[in-house]
């Protein structure tokens, strides 16, 4: 089992390593593999709360009570 968790934390510390120096001498390709995906799914995963917080998102009713075409004809 040690020899286990010895190897385990090295295998994870030279990939750190690695993903440290890759974002360091190469950043614009460490975004566009990494970066932006992770980014991406981060801002996906909190719209919802972020959105109504902010007042942004609001419930869409089930009925319009408008005539779409007639400006004015019960528009809220």
């Amino acid at each position: 089992m040690r020899d286990f968790l010895l190897w385990s934390g090295l295998a994870l510390l030279s990939a750190g390593v690695s993903l440290w120096v890759w974002r360091r001498l190469g950043p614009v390709s460490f975004w566009y593999v990494l970066g932006f995906p992770v980014k991406a799914v981060m801002v996906y995963g909190t719209w919802r709360a972020v959105a109504s917080g902010c007042g942004l998102a609001k419930r869409r009713r089930r009925w319009r009570w408008s005539v779409p075409g007639f400006p004015g004809w019960g528009a809220e």
